[in-house]
């Protein structure tokens, strides 16, 4: 038995072995086949010429090693070994100058910059094409006259933007366009900007289509954003240009909105429609109170009296605009009146109503499920009632809260929803800012139920339904609703009535 088990050891060892340099024949064959791709270095390089010579100045950007750089004057590569470093040496850094000798034609000299990768293809650095200093030609004077001499330009960088006959290396490519944005059916004509001897051009234009010509024309009917590249050949080689987002075809949007109603009095409920043309993506309402949305279509509530400047901002592919109407919504104070409701019928608050205010007395705070939370000066409160409420009372003076008793009440502070639950206690000595929601509904039933506005009877309750809207204080800052088994009062302002 002993010496089976040693034989299942050994035989597990060497499978494990067996695995182990698999895996690890694996990673080697992975790391073969998904080389980690070469950086290509950057630079900035300023060339020019003094006389016969070219003096170079590395500006920024990464180094080079003398095994990786190649200097070519009107195609010729220059030898490294000629590159006479100014206070340096390889490889050659940001600071450092170099200088090496070639003599100044009538023809202009091109100079470029190339860096050789790891797979031996020449990438562009930089390049420039030095001018031959103008000719001054003097007219014989007499000895004794002197000859005033016209100092010589300096010679300048101007970008290689033409096609330097030089047969012996792959051309360049390059190109610009006109138009380049419109509306379809839009007609661009491309430029061909390639430098050195190409000797084939295929352009792609984005949306299917290509082209030979050198420099085509090409019409885009479908509204979209769209990459344009050309390839150029010659007997040497090639190079293709790419640009993305080249071609942009379509309109910015144009915004515009209608308010209905555009005005009324606090709390105003607006219903805003977008009106824009040219098929918006997405919609920045700002309602002038503070607060936003991105519907396309928002129905917002005005709290309070005032004058809004509402702007919509739509956004599509191409572009952003902006409106507001020249004359803002108008929101009204609500007409407050003193209401006392007496009766032998139950009435009840509607849900989802709630009062909203401004703290304004720092010893505040509520207790809601056995939980307190604290109010400081400046905090936004709204207290929402909910359906699982039943009797309740809610009473003010001289704006601070006596009583809020209810068993089922949401709690938003600063527009955070904190707590929902059965309020235990309130205490609330001073506020501003009061709007409120809420809603109080009476059935059908005893007509001798009445209604008393500014002290006088109102109007016998015998509708199914009769609700009052927008419930605030009074003059005096007095707020009063109670709810018993047998009978219901009610005290303060409102500011619509409305029959069911």
């Amino acid at each position: 038995m002993d010496k089976e088990h040693a034989m299942t050891q050994i035989q597990t060892i060497m499978v494990m072995t067996v695995i182990m340099v698999v895996l690890f024949l694996l990673g080697v064959i992975l790391v073969v086949w998904n080389p980690i791709p070469e950086r290509i270095p950057q630079a900035t390089i300023s060339i020019e010429g003094e006389g016969d010579s070219i003096v170079m100045q590395h500006v920024n950007g990464d180094s080079f090693s003398s095994d990786r750089l190649i200097v070519k004057v009107n195609g010729d590569v220059q030898p490294n070994t000629n590159m006479n470093f100014q206070g340096g040496t390889w490889p050659w850094s940001p600071g450092e100058r170099m200088q090496f000798y070639y003599p100044a034609p009538d023809a202009p000299r091109l100079v470029e910059v190339l860096y050789v990768t790891d797979k031996g293809e020449s990438i562009l650095i930089d390049k420039a094409r030095l001018d031959p200093p103008p000719v001054v030609s003097a007219t014989p004077l007499p000895v004794e006259m002197v000859l005033p001499v016209t100092p010589t330009p300096l010679p300048t960088n101007i970008p290689v933007n033409l096609k330097d006959a030089n047969p012996f290396q792959p051309p360049i490519s390059d190109f610009t366009a006109e138009p380049r944005v419109g509306d379809p059916p839009l007609t661009v004509t491309f430029h061909d900007l390639s430098y050195g001897q190409v000797s084939e051009y295929l352009w792609s234009f984005g949306d299917g289509s290509t082209s030979t010509l050198q420099n085509p024309v090409h019409t885009y009917f479908v509204p979209g954003a769209y990459t344009v590249s050309l390839l150029v050949t010659n007997a040497y080689g090639s190079n293709r240009r790419t640009a993305g987002d080249f071609i942009v075809i379509g309109s910015p949007p144009v915004a515009k909105y209608l308010a209905e109603p555009s005005n009324g009095q606090a709390p105003l409920t607006v219903q805003f429609t977008d009106l824009s043309t040219g098929s918006p993506k997405s919609w920045e309402w700002s309602f002038g109170d503070g607060t936003q949305s991105s519907e396309k279509n928002p129905v917002h509530i005005f709290q309070y009296a005032g004058e809004y400047n509402v702007t919509l901002r739509v956004t599509n592919a191409y572009g952003t605009d902006k409106y507001s109407q020249e004359t803002g919504l108008n929101v009204t104070a609500p007409t407050l009146m003193d209401v006392y409701l007496t009766g032998s019928i139950n009435g009840a608050l509607i849900p989802d109503g709630y009062v909203r205010l401004r703290v304004t007395d720092p010893a505040s705070s509520m207790k809601i499920a056995g939980k307190i939370y604290s109010f400081e000066p400046g905090d936004m409160i709204q207290l929402i009632y909910g359906p699982g409420s039943s009797d309740g009372t809610i009473s003010t003076d001289k704006n601070r809260f006596t009583a809020f008793n209810f068993n089922d009440i949401t709690l938003v502070k600063n527009g955070e929803t904190m707590a929902r639950g059965p309020v235990n206690s309130f205490t609330l000595g001073g506020f501003d800012s009061y709007a409120s929601t809420l809603n109080l509904s009476i059935p059908k039933g005893d007509p001798y139920s009445t209604l008393y506005i500014n002290s006088e009877p109102y109007k016998y309750v015998e509708s199914p339904k009769f609700t009052f809207s927008g419930i605030g204080p009074d003059k005096a800052g007095r707020f009063f609703y109670q709810k018993s088994a047998q009978s219901m009062n009610f005290q303060g302002g409102i500011a619509e009535l409305t029959m069911g």
